[in-house]
């Protein structure tokens, strides 16, 4: 067994529970493996017989070695590797029931206990210590110092080594009342090939890589260096994947080697945009960031738009700066060296004149910056294409000259649409077949009422389909049948680094069922053309539950989570008794350059009219039913987290109680109180897990069912939405903008309200297209014979001579037999399962969201490739 574990390893054993070991020449005792599976199990992992053979060849010191690397990097994906203390270390026990009478404790002790003085609350004497660095002074009669782990008035973390603090009890993790599934670790057969294939899978992703995959993408980079191009398929066809590429490689290679190797992805100026940003260890999406700049209030007060920061009795008032957020187009650009630079010049001077200009124009910002760098014009006579598209861009020569006039497509294409002129847009759209896509429906509107024009846009639609980008595509199949009436609302997802569904009235007018069917059937035809293309198998499996979980979109702002569960699906929860639904948070302040920053985990609760029921968070540690029985409870409120420990807040969730009280939904909210932006924390990370024993060590690995990072400036994270009646969560992944500071459950209460059920109601309205709709038309693309599981399941064969359109309506339509026990194959099978509760034949491709017996080789981007 190998000594080292390079990144692709902890990779595969993370994304595809594989465990490469070579085979060695001892014979271990049998005790030494049941140690390992032991520690295995107490994370919720097993192993197969096979990766049990070829471990016990290996030598003690190796099985040891390669204990530490599996559990640190399971541990990692659900956030066990972290210290998990909360204020009060007796949760759920010992949480006081008045959360008033506790706040007014803390306000007189703060301005009124001084040191050396009999307690304010008892009256006894020398029970007092000063806590530092706060300096504040607690009574330990009437503060438990063996439940605190925090000062008990600031909530901030202290000195440990304080008399106050007490030992707390030991909390052991305590054996499951009912078993929780174990997930199954194989045996992988060669790292390299394994890394090659995950690596190119990257390569042909159709649409921009969420966050996990993009760490992944570049870690595979890193490790492999210059050899990677070997691995580097012929088409990339995401240009954010091909500057993280070649970008990467930039960092540590010549750059005329990497440009030569990158010259046949190239073919705008965009692209070199986007190189020198990822060359930078920027994002290439090209979004810009925002930054806070503190502004003079008095300003402010006289602008329209913040004055509502400033009525009667705001904090603002008394401060006499305020962080306003400022969007910027530039990032800290890395060192161009003379070759480098000349290298860039000479590929923008290889482009027309018109795209060149055409494409710095659409980033305009980015260029006027960029170009101070450049120098383009110190290389005029080199390179005279460029130095005049930067004039252009910047809309004069060095000498003050005006720039020559440009009129760019978009603007020709947004005076055509202006005008309703349907002929001047499709020939503009025909142009580019990408935004004829995107914006079918957009001209259909405007092409509706002359039929001339509609059919010459449904032919022209027809010729260029094979053209579209296939996640285009899908969007298309699962929008076009939702529009023969208005939506109840119109989701819009804008460009950013965090996902904020804007949301308003559908105004478009209905379309034709008969344009529906024409311009359907072209999308599903080209769908199944391509999909026919790839390997086909003879069995499919698939789980009719992913009809609730959504294909992937807009996956550069998904959260980094354990599980890569897309954003708008809902999944079945196992709420009854005795199972308690823990929620945690946990952040940690940078060690350096930081500052103290208070995230607080609160959950609203509302009926089934969405009218508010309660709160469970730092200003109402209990919530109660009306007989005093108990709803939630709060572990307390956590005002700093210093480097390295961090810190770490619960709430627990009686489901059962909650719904005998009338409670349908729970939300679930991460405000930023105070302190900086979620994406410049050291680390920051929430999830829910299921509990039998809640009084059980505080954090259990076993039962994470979530675990999801936080990014962004934003600041109230609405992660979820648990309806209780139905057992099921709702997976919203979305930030709405807070305050600038001290946002709460209450302040985020108008947000709630109006996001999470217009989301919910948008995703289940199928206008987004299902991991479920996804894997009907690859099986009916490249299969024989599909099992559908369910309640019943059944399974469809295709019939001889069937075209692939017929067998997907049969498909769609659950036309075929019931299942036989035992009924299978022993060749590989093509499996899309929600649980991976199913042992599949040797070499079977599988999307599993939920791994368990079997687990996933394939993500849900790749079906869309």
């Amino acid at each position: 067994m190998q000594a080292n574990f390079p990144a692709s390893a902890a990779i595969l054993l993370r994304r595809q529970a594989q465990v490469f070991a070579a085979a060695g020449n001892g014979r271990l005792p049998d005790s030494h493996l049941e140690a390992f599976e032991i520690n295995l199990a107490q994370i919720g992992y097993a192993i197969s017989t096979q990766l049990r053979a070829r471990l016990s060849t290996g030598t003690a010191a190796q099985l040891g070695a390669l204990q530490q690397h599996i559990l640190a990097t399971l541990q990692t994906a659900v956030g066990g590797q972290r210290r998990h203390q909360p204020l009060f270390r007796r949760f759920p026990e010992d949480v006081p029931d008045n959360t008033f009478d506790l706040w007014c404790r803390k306000v007189l002790s703060h301005f009124m206990q001084a040191e050396d003085q009999a307690c304010l609350h008892c009256g006894q004497i020398h029970t007092t210590h000063v806590l530092n660095p706060c300096r504040h002074v607690v009574c330990s009669a009437c503060f438990d110092g063996s439940n605190y782990s925090a000062c008990p008035v600031c909530e901030r973390q202290v000195d440990p080594g304080s008399p106050f603090f007490l030992p707390a009890p030991a909390r052991a993790t305590a054996p499951q009342v009912v078993a929780t599934p174990l997930k199954l670790l194989t045996l992988g057969e060669s790292l390299e090939a394994s890394a090659q294939a995950l690596f190119v899978s990257f390569c042909e992703r159709k649409q921009a890589l969420s966050p996990v995959d993009k760490d992944d993408f570049q870690a595979l980079i890193r490790e492999r260096g210059a050899a990677i191009l070997d691995w580097v398929p012929s088409a990339i066809p995401v240009r954010e994947n091909v500057a993280l590429l070649f970008g990467s490689l930039l960092q540590h290679l010549a750059p005329d080697h990497v440009m030569a190797a990158a010259a046949p992805y190239f073919n705008s100026a965009t692209d070199i945009l986007r190189l020198l940003a990822a060359y930078s260890g920027a994002d290439p999406a090209l979004q810009g960031q925002t930054i806070f700049l503190e502004r003079d209030t008095a300003t402010l007060r006289t602008i329209a738009k913040y004055q509502a920061f400033f009525t009667t009795g705001s904090y603002w008032l008394q401060r006499p700066t305020m962080p306003v957020a400022h969007q910027v187009k530039r990032f800290k650009l890395a060192k161009l060296g003379r070759p480098l630079r000349r290298a860039l010049l000479a590929y923008l001077e290889s482009l027309s004149a018109e795209s060149r200009t055409e494409d710095m124009q659409r980033h305009r910002s980015y260029w006027v910056w960029l170009g101070e760098f450049l120098h383009p014009h110190e290389y005029q006579k080199r390179y005279p294409g460029v130095a005049q598209s930067f004039a252009i861009v910047r809309k004069k020569a060095p000498d003050g000259t005006p720039a020559p006039r440009f009129r760019s497509y978009y603007a020709r294409l947004e005076q055509s649409t202006q005008q309703k002129d349907a002929s001047g847009m499709l020939r503009l759209l025909s142009q580019r077949p990408g935004e004829l896509a995107r914006r079918f429906d957009h001209a259909l509107r405007v092409a509706s009422g002359d039929a001339g024009a509609e059919e010459q846009l449904l032919t022209t639609f027809a010729r260029l389909v094979e053209r579209f980008a296939t996640p285009v595509l899908l969007t298309l199949a699962a929008l076009l049948p939702t529009r023969g009436a208005p939506a109840a609302a119109r989701v819009y997802w804008p460009k950013g680094k965090a996902a904020m569904g804007v949301f308003g009235p559908d105004q478009r007018p209905a379309l034709a069922p008969a344009t529906i069917g024409r311009a359907l059937a072209q999308v599903e035809g080209e769908l199944l053309r391509r999909f026919a293309q790839k390997e086909h198998y003879r069995d499919f499996i698939i789980d009719q539950t992913l009809d609730a979980v959504m294909a992937p979109f807009n996956e550069r702002t998904a959260s980094r989570s354990a599980i890569q569960l897309p954003r708008g699906s809902a999944i079945d929860l196992d709420l009854e008794f005795p199972k308690t639904l823990r929620l945690f948070l946990h952040w940690c302040e940078p060690q350096r350059g930081g500052r103290t920053t208070d995230l607080d985990l609160s959950v609203a609760f509302y009926d089934e009219a969405w009218t508010y029921m309660g709160v469970c968070s730092y200003y109402q540690l209990k919530l109660t039913g009306k007989d005093g029985d108990l709803i939630a409870s709060s572990a307390g409120d956590l005002r700093s987290a210093r480097h390295p420990d961090g810190a770490t807040e619960f709430v627990d969730i009686e489901c059962g109680q909650a719904r005998q009280e009338g409670i349908r939904y729970a939300v679930a909210v991460v405000n930023n109180y105070g302190g900086m932006p979620f994406e410049e924390l050291e680390h920051a990370f929430a999830g829910l897990m299921l509990r039998d024993d809640k009084h059980g060590a505080h954090f259990d690995p076993r039962t994470v069912q979530l675990k999801f990072d936080l990014q962004g400036e934003n600041g109230i994270f609405l992660p979820l939405v648990l309806d209780l009646e139905q057992q099921r969560l709702h997976w919203l992944d979305v930030y709405s903008k807070g305050e600038f500071e001290f946002n709460n459950a209450e302040s985020s209460h108008a947000a709630i309200t109006a996001i999470c059920p217009a989301l919910m109601a948008y995703f289940a309205s199928g206008v987004r297209p299902s991991m479920y709709e996804l894997a009907l038309l690859h099986a009916a693309a490249r299969g024989q014979r599909v099992r559908l599981r369910g309640d019943e399941d059944c399974v469809v064969t295709r019939l001889a001579g069937e075209s692939n359109a017929d067998f997907l309506a049969r498909l769609r339509a659950g036309d075929g037999a019931a299942a036989v026990t035992g009924e299978g194959s022993a060749a590989p099978v093509f499996a899309a399962l929600l649980k991976g509760d199913l042992a599949l034949p040797p070499g079977s491709p599988a999307y599993v969201l939920q791994p368990g017996e079997t687990a996933a080789t394939m993500a849900a981007s790749d079906l869309i490739s």
